[in-house]
């Protein structure tokens, strides 16, 4: 790579970052940077620095990088999951109430793959659950005791998930007949799909998209904000002493095969159901009765995107440990 590269990417880092690590930095930019791969790590590298895990002033740079590192692969695992589970909730929607579903009571081999994807997905959430406590509870008593910034950033979620359980109950007023509005049908049928039922469930996607969005930022941001590597626990009145992000990585492998095992099992299944049902596959069984191909293709598309994204913050993860 040429000099005004190494230059260039160099200055991707903080002006403190450059000033303690810069000339450290480009000789191993002069040895190392030799493929666009390369390239890419660097660039994630300077965002793994803006992050700023550590400030200590005897800190090597080396091992600075390692944790910076393991910090964005637990942030890339978690924003690619949270985006797998959108994908897996609107293949959820376009399986509701369609012909899929009697196929599935008849014919084993799309039943067997829909439970793999079932058993997948509850190995991805405990692994997340497992992964993330340490890490969740430790942000939650920083935030409670010295950084009230970080208290806002955490009621997000909260607030996402509240604004989603109440339209979520408005729809099953709607649904069982508790509340009536001009305009949307209790119930509805394939030739009878009016545009304010559409309008409400566009609505409910929307809060659980942009909830699901806002609440990862939220996450996101708070672990950014939190320079805390590892902490202790008193669990049975013992004392454990965690590496929060070393701990967290083997959960996020976890996720990331049980995502990978989720998208083949999905294509698979598509591929299984789609030959049987030629007639669905090229007809308006997608969310609000429109075209299944762009729903499936896009399903898939995005559950491809973020296995990829999982496995490449596992990747550099692992770099780091093996650097250790």
């Amino acid at each position: 790579m040429s000099p005004a590269i190494r230059a260039w990417l160099t200055r991707l880092y903080p002006p403190s970052w450059r000033n303690r690590y810069g000339a450290e930095f480009e000789a191993l930019l002069e040895e190392c940077l030799h493929s666009p791969l390369d390239v890419l790590d660097v660039i994630l590298g300077a965002f793994d620095a803006h992050l700023q895990l550590l400030n200590g002033e005897n800190i090597n740079w080396r091992l600075l990088n390692m944790l910076n590192k393991l910090r964005s692969t637990v942030l890339m695992v978690f924003a690619s999951y949270i985006a797998f589970i959108i994908a897996g909730i609107s293949l959820v929607g376009v399986l509701d109430d369609s012909p899929m579903v009697p196929l599935m009571q008849t014919d084993p081999a799309p039943a067997f793959m829909m439970a793999v994807i079932r058993i997948a997905s509850v190995l991805a959430l405990l692994a997340v659950i497992i992964g993330g406590m340490p890490l969740a509870i430790t942000i939650i008593h920083h935030a409670l005791a010295s950084d009230r910034a970080n208290i806002k950033l955490l009621l997000v979620p909260v607030i996402s998930f509240a604004l989603l359980v109440l339209y979520f109950g408005i729809v099953f007023l709607i649904g069982t007949g508790k509340i009536q509005i001009a305009g949307i049908v209790q119930a509805v049928q394939p030739n009878n799909f009016p545009l304010g039922n559409r309008l409400l469930l566009v609505g409910l996607m929307l809060i659980f998209v942009l909830g699901a969005i806002a609440s990862t930022w939220a996450v996101w941001k708070a672990i950014s904000h939190t320079d805390i590597e590892q902490a202790s626990f008193h669990p049975i009145g013992r004392t454990v002493n965690i590496n929060l992000y070393k701990f967290a990585y083997f959960p996020a492998v976890v996720t990331s095969v049980s995502m990978v095992v989720m998208a083949i099992a999905t294509i698979v299944w598509s591929k299984m159901v789609f030959s049987a049902l030629p007639q669905v596959f090229s007809g308006n069984f997608g969310l609000w009765q429109t075209s299944t191909q762009p729903w499936i293709y896009g399903i898939i598309a995005v559950m491809v995107i973020s296995c990829v994204t999982a496995f490449f913050g596992v990747a550099r993860g692992r770099s780091a440990l093996s650097h250790a």
